[in-house]
């Protein structure tokens, strides 16, 4: 065994460092249901039935599941707009739906969460970077520095110019 590979075994990598930072975030409280019995009761209760009033329930269902979203909060603003306001009653119509009974299972199931009443502080790791110095290319066991360009301009097109 060479000394070069005994080295890189018994070597351990360098956990880079890191620091705790407090952030705000969105924590809702879980669902009591998932988003497929929110469905079948909502298909249930439709007036017509067919693909196109299930698929009318599968936008109204997705839209309650995005409510509780955590990584998009312009798409739970938007999902909890549709819900709370007019445009749901336009869809409802569609397959013989109430809207305040569509709201009722929404926050009976617990996806219309209070917007404000559940930011957090939570702490969160971030790496520390070093200081930033001139970059180093590794190809192999020896290092190689990047160096400067000769940038000045050409005189003429034709002329070739050698650092």
């Amino acid at each position: 065994m060479s000394t070069s590979s005994q080295q890189r075994k018994t070597s351990k990598p360098r956990k880079p460092s890191t620091r705790t930072e407090w952030v705000e975030r969105w924590c809702p409280p879980k669902p009591l249901v998932g988003l497929q019995p929110i469905e079948r009761v909502l298909n249930r209760h439709t007036e017509v039935s067919g693909p196109e009033s299930r698929l009318v329930v599968a936008v109204i269902a997705r839209a309650i599941h995005d409510c509780l979203t955590l990584t998009n909060r312009r798409q739970r603003r938007e999902a909890r707009r549709f819900i709370l306001g007019p445009n749901l009653e336009g869809w409802c119509d569609l397959v013989g739906l109430q809207a305040h009974f569509v709201r009722l299972v929404a926050q009976k199931a617990g996806y219309l969460a209070a917007e404000d009443q559940h930011w957090q502080r939570r702490p969160i790791k971030v790496p520390v970077l070093g200081a930033l110095t001139e970059p180093v290319i590794s190809a192999s066991q020896s290092s190689v520095r990047s160096s400067a360009i000769d940038a000045t301009p050409m005189k003429s097109f034709g002329e070739l110019r050698h650092a």
